[in-house]
């Protein structure tokens, strides 16, 4: 199979989902987000600090925290097209594309029910978010785990995935069995923001064209020793040429328990640099698992290991991440507590460029369902970091971050 070099462009399946809502009728749905936040944080991420949350002390104390339109539409009995789109007051652009797609879903003949998707879209790797919904939003909590802010921000899947699941049922037995597999080009940058920025825990989702600015480090400056790398960032741009892949199996016995595992590897080639950007060589290995016990918990879990490599080892790291999630309603809601740890070290040539981080992350949240399209929901959010390179833009390594949020979520 051959592979283009150049990405897929979201426009063209915008204009694809457009002319599938001219077939038949689109069905809209949508997400508006409105926040009130109290934070004590330092600089964020978002205004080139290194802070590791979304809102910091200098935060706007309302705002939007996510709009979302998503349109779905059937093109034919197996064929459909999805397109969301979002906007906030945190992105450089005011509207960007989250996800655009098409999938296939053939009518299974027997236990194997298969599907594929081409385009723009977010690899299946978090228990966190409900695919079914709109705006990749976590379940449970307003913030995101550390390793799923990051996807976020910096992977998307710009190409083909097939995906199969036995159905048990079919065959007598008390499980379902699923593979998938994708190809994809673009995301040769994924990796950078490990490396420079950090981990982060926060719910920032970036967009097809968004750029992320980067913390104004010595290191790429003109004068530094990595001079052609800039601050900004395009996260899903193409820059060697080549395609990478993810594969990666799961299993689900009934609703009482999920299990899934997926090797990511984008083959990103670190000597190559274009546009004053370079390929980052970034792949992990990846685990979760969901176990719904008696008593209406819902316990998740996720964990991350992997490394990441630019220019001939002037820049390289390995990087690690987990949490524990736990859920069970009281009284009219659902309370949630999130427990996570990250952490990166580096082994490259550069001294002068620290890149090692420690930290952990603990959320409390509450969802309280007002009515079925609106609910309020209430997160306390407390990260303790300490990354040695913050002394570099004169600001303490070691830090605590705390914040309290509202967020009033109406879907439509």
């Amino acid at each position: 199979m051959t592979f283009p070099s150049r990405s897929f462009h979201p426009a063209g399946w915008l204009a694809l989902a457009l002319a599938a809502g001219s077939a038949q009728a689109v069905e809209w749905r949508g997400l508006l987000d409105v926040r009130a936040v109290d934070s004590d944080a330092s600089r964020s991420f978002l205004d080139s600090g290194m802070g590791k949350t979304r809102y910091d002390a200098g935060s706007p104390r309302l705002s939007i925290g996510q709009a979302v339109l998503r349109g779905d539409a059937d093109i034919s009995d197996s064929i459909g097209a999805t397109l969301e789109l979002s906007a906030d007051q945190q992105h450089r652009g005011v509207v960007d594309v989250r996800e655009a797609f098409l999938a296939w879903s053939p009518v299974p003949s027997g236990a194997w029910k298969m599907r594929v998707k081409a385009g723009f879209f977010f690899p299946p790797t978090s228990v966190e978010i409900d695919y079914d919904s709109v705006g990749w939003v976590p379940k449970h909590t307003i913030s995101s785990s550390a390793i799923n802010s990051w996807i976020g921000e910096e992977l998307r899947t710009n190409g083909v995935e097939w995906s199969a699941r036995r159905l048990g049922r079919y065959i007598d037995a008390p499980y379902d069995v699923g593979v998938v597999a994708a190809v994809f080009n673009g995301n040769d940058p994924t990796g950078t923001l490990l490396a420079w920025r950090g981990w982060s825990i926060s719910d920032r989702i970036a967009g097809r064209f968004d750029t992320v600015k980067l913390p104004d480090l010595p290191v790429y400056r003109a004068d530094g020793p990595i001079p052609r790398q800039w601050r900004d960032i395009h996260p899903y741009r193409e820059v060697d040429g080549k395609p990478g892949y993810y594969a990666g199996a799961n299993l689900n016995l009934g609703t009482r328990l999920e299990l899934a595992a997926l090797h990511y590897d984008n083959l990103g080639d670190p000597l190559t640099v274009k546009d004053w950007q370079y390929s980052w060589r970034t792949r992990f290995d990846h685990v979760s698992a969901v176990w719904r016990p008696q008593g209406r918990w819902e316990l998740a879990m996720q964990a991350m290991r992997g490394d990441t490599l630019m220019g001939p080892n002037a820049v390289a790291l390995d990087f690690q991440s987990w949490y524990a999630l736990a859920s069970h309603p009281l009284g009219p809601g659902t309370a949630a507590l999130r427990y996570d740890r990250f952490r990166t070290r580096e082994h490259d040539i550069l001294p002068a460029d620290p890149n090692n981080e420690n930290g952990y992350g603990v959320a409390l949240a509450y969802d309280w369902p007002l009515s079925d399209s609106l609910s309020l929901m209430t997160e306390a959010l407390l990260v303790r970091s300490d990354r040695p390179a913050r002394r570099l833009i004169a600001e303490q390594p070691s830090q605590t971050e705390r914040s309290l949020t509202m967020s009033l979520r109406w879907r439509f």
